[in-house]
């Protein structure tokens, strides 16, 4: 096996099993003759979905270019990117760092229900006008015992639920498929087609699933508009789940109490995008996971995969083509 590798993914690694030839990539040079590859997260840092880095589009173009690639692991939890896409058609298999940043992107998700929930986007528009608002009737829910229905059971879903839970939300999760039995944290799962169903109920809605042809738009006006008037919204999951227009005007119109944002359609964000002037809602850069263990957790996984891939056994992570 030849495998292309950045230099620091591999001092993450920490080696490689005999048999493994490195190949270690060079900005400068287009790299050829590789049959798998681990694409790190460095490559990406300072970009954006739809702007990434130069070091990282070259070390794609490679990836693209190169017909003798057989593996490919990522450093990110999603493959709903172009370039994946494509790769995996033509027989590439793909594995993905799922897990390595969930619980950071969970934390990032439910400390925002928190802080919404008591306030703290008011708190920080006041402080930056300089005024003093006391708190007056009607004054905040309780937290405990409101519904959370969560979006996504992965492991970024699964850890929301879980802090949520301890918190002291009803946190139900929906998946793709139905489980037998509730994870910790939640009092009931079941899958997307439950959605309508719950909302009325729903004072929270934290997406978190995977971008692809089933959940693309899944969160339109009519589904928020179901919602109980006032209820609020996380979303860490991918920009074209929820309808972005339709919860603006939701939140201009009060009809959604909050909502935080770290996920868009167009990433990097535009100067004069509405979102940054939407009422009750905070923006993050898509930088809900960053963590500084990241790194180390997806080399893990790497390292992991590359002894099964050399072993001929399933892989962690596979995407499904």
């Amino acid at each position: 096996m030849k495998l292309l590798i950045t230099e620091a993914a591999l001092r993450e690694v920490g080696g490689v099993p005999d048999g493994v030839e490195l190949m270690v990539f060079d900005p400068a040079v287009s790299p050829r003759g590789f049959d798998a590859a681990f694409l790190s997260r460095e490559l990406y840092f300072g970009g954006a979905r739809d702007a990434p880095p130069p070091a990282w589009i070259t070390f794609v173009d490679a990836l693209m270019a190169e017909r003798g690639l057989k593996w490919l692991q990522v450093h990110s939890a999603g493959v709903d990117r172009q370039q994946y896409r494509q790769m995996m058609a033509r027989g590439v298999r793909l594995t993905t760092a799922a897990g390595a940043n969930s619980v950071a992107v969970a934390q990032s998700a439910a400390g925002m229900v928190v802080a919404m929930a008591r306030g703290l986007p008011r708190w920080i528009g006041a402080q930056a006008r300089h005024e003093w608002q006391p708190i007056k009737p009607p004054l905040p829910a309780d937290l405990q015992g409101q519904q959370c229905v969560i979006l996504g059971l992965g492991p970024v879903g699964l850890e929301i639920g879980r802090i949520l839970g301890a918190v002291g939300l009803r946190c139900i999760g929906l998946s793709r498929r139905a489980r037998a039995e509730a994870p910790p944290g939640f009092v009931a799962t079941g899958t997307y087609g439950e959605l309508g169903t719950l909302l009325p109920d729903t004072h929270w809605l934290v997406l978190a699933c995977p971008l692809s042809a089933e959940t693309r738009g899944m969160v339109g006006a009519a589904q928020l508009a179901a919602m109980p008037r006032g209820a609020g919204i996380s979303n860490v999951a991918r920009g074209g789940i929820l309808d972005e227009a339709a919860a603006r005007d939701a939140l201009a119109r009060g009809a959604l109490g909050c909502a935080y944002m770290d996920v868009f359609e167009q990433e990097p964000l535009p100067a004069d995008s509405p979102w940054w002037d939407t009422p009750n809602t905070t923006v993050s850069p898509h930088a809900a996971g960053p963590a500084a263990g990241n790194l180390a957790r997806a080399a893990g996984i790497f390292r992991r995969n590359l002894d099964l891939y050399l072993a001929g056994k399933p892989l962690i992570n596979e995407a499904e083509s």
